[in-house]
C-alpha cells in the first residue's frame, strides 16, 4: 500500500523507477515533493533511517515503495535508494554496514527506556537512583553561592552521588574524604561555566559550549591530580567515567560516560562512545532529531521536583538500554546453566 502522506508523491515517484539502485539529490526529492525538505534532513543522517516510526514518516515513502535507503551524503547532500525489503533477520554484521551511521533506535523506544528508568527512581524514596537528584537540585539552588560552608555542602552531596553510582571502586576516591572534591566544587562553581548548566541539547552542539565542556573536564583532571596520591607511584587518574558522572550530577551538561552507557550508544549507532566533542554532539543531535518526543517527555517528568536537563534524559535512555541487555544475558545464562546441570 502506498504511503498516504505529503509523501505520496516520493513513494509513487518510487514505484515507477525501473532501477534496482540510484542516488537522489536533495534538491531532485525537493522537486519530486513539491515543497522542501525539513532541516533536520541536511543535518542529522538518521533522517533517511528505514525506520516508518521517523516523526516525518518520510521513510514509509521509500519503504512502501520496495526500497531502503544507504550512503547518506549530508556533505554531497544525496541518498542512494536501493530496491528489495529490509530483512527483520539480517545478521548483525550485515545490519550494521547497511546502517552505518544512521541511529538504530527510534523516538518510541527512546522514550520508553527512559520511562522505565524513571518509574524506578520513584519506587523507592532513598533508592541510589535519587541521588543524582539530590546532587543535581543541590549544585542547582547554590549555582551563585560561593561561601566555604556551601561549597563543603556541595562537595558533600558530590561525593554522597559519586559513591551511590560506584565511583569509589577501583578508584583513587577509595582512600580519599569528601573534602577532596573541594577543589572541583570551586571550578563547576565558576562564573564561566553557566552556560553549561542544564543546557539544552540545541546549545550544546555549539563548538563554544563543547569547548567549555572540555576545559570543564580538564580542570576537574587537574583537580585531582593535584591532590596527594593515593596510591604510590603515579597521580590520582580522573576516568572519564568519573569526570562525566561529575559534569552530569553538578551540571547536568553531558550524560555519565559509563559501561552501560558506552555501550548502548555504540551499539545504536549514536556515536563511538568515547568522551570527546564529538561523542557528546551526537548525542545532543540525537536529542535536537527527536526534540519534541524529548522535550514533551522531560517536561511531564519535570513536574516531580526538579527540571530534568536534557542531557539526563539521554543518560537514562542508554544506561537503561544496555542494562535491559545485561539482564537477559544474565537470565539466559543462568538458564543454560541451569539446563546443563539437568
Amino acid at each position: 500500500m502506498a504511503c498516504r502522506s505529503k509523501y505520496n508523491k516520493l513513494s509513487h515517484y518510487l514505484m515507477r523507477a525501473e532501477k534496482s539502485a540510484f542516488s537522489l539529490s536533495f534538491s531532485e526529492i525537493e522537486k519530486i515533493l513539491g515543497f522542501e525538505l525539513p532541516q533536520s534532513a541536511y543535518k542529522y543522517p538518521a533522517h533517511w533511517a528505514n525506520s516508518p516510526n521517523y516523526p516525518t514518516q518520510i521513510a514509509k515513502a521509500w519503504l512502501d515503495a520496495g526500497y531502503r535507503t544507504e550512503q547518506v551524503n549530508l556533505s554531497n547532500r544525496t541518498v542512494v535508494f536501493r530496491k528489495g525489503e529490509i530483512s527483520t533477520n539480517i545478521p548483525k554484521v550485515k545490519r550494521q554496514k547497511v546502517c552505518k551511521n544512521i541511529s538504530l533506535m527510534t523516538a518510541d523506544v527512546a522514550v520508553k527506556l527512559i520511562k522505565d528508568y524513571f518509574n524506578e527512581t520513584i519506587k523507592d524514596p532513598h533508592g541510589r537512583y535519587m541521588s543524582w537528584c539530590h546532587c543535581y537540585k543541590a549544585f542547582s539552588k547554590n549555582r551563585k553561592v560561593y561561601d566555604e560552608q556551601v561549597v563543603d555542602y556541595l562537595s558533600l552531596h558530590l561525593a554522597v552521588y559519586l559513591a551511590s553510582w560506584g565511583m569509589l571502586r577501583n578508584s583513587f576516591l577509595f582512600q580519599k574524604d569528601y573534602k577532596v572534591h573541594i577543589p572541583v566544587v570551586r571550578v563547576i562553581q565558576e562564573e564561566k561555566y553557566n552556560p553549561l548548566r542544564g543546557i539544552s541539547a540545541k546549545e550544546l552542539c555549539n563548538p563554544e559550549n563543547l569547548n567549555l565542556l572540555d576545559d570543564a573536564a580538564q580542570r576537574i583532571r587537574d583537580c585531582y591530580a593535584a591532590e596527594q596520591p593515593s596510591l604510590t607511584g603515579g597521580s590520582n587518574n580522573a576516568t572519564d567515567t568519573l569526570v562525566t558522572k561529575i559534569l552530569l550530577g553538578t551540571l547536568g551538561c553531558a550524560p555519565a560516560f559509563d559501561r552501560y552507557y558506552k555501550d548502548s550508544v555504540k551499539k545504536n549507532h549514536i556515536s563511538s562512545g568515547i568522551f570527546n566533542q564529538k561523542s557528546v554532539r551526537s548525542v545532543a543531535e540525537f536529542y535536537c532529531m527527536h526534540f519534541n518526543e524529548f522535550e514533551t517527555l522531560r517536561q511531564e517528568i519535570s513536574q516531580r521536583g526538579i527540571e530534568y536537563p536534557p542531557m539526563k534524559l539521554m543518560d537514562m535512555c542508554f544506561w537503561q538500554d544496555a542494562y535491559v541487555d545485561d539482564l537477559r544475558k544474565r537470565k539466559r545464562s543462568l538458564t543454560n546453566g541451569l539446563r546443563g546441570g539437568n
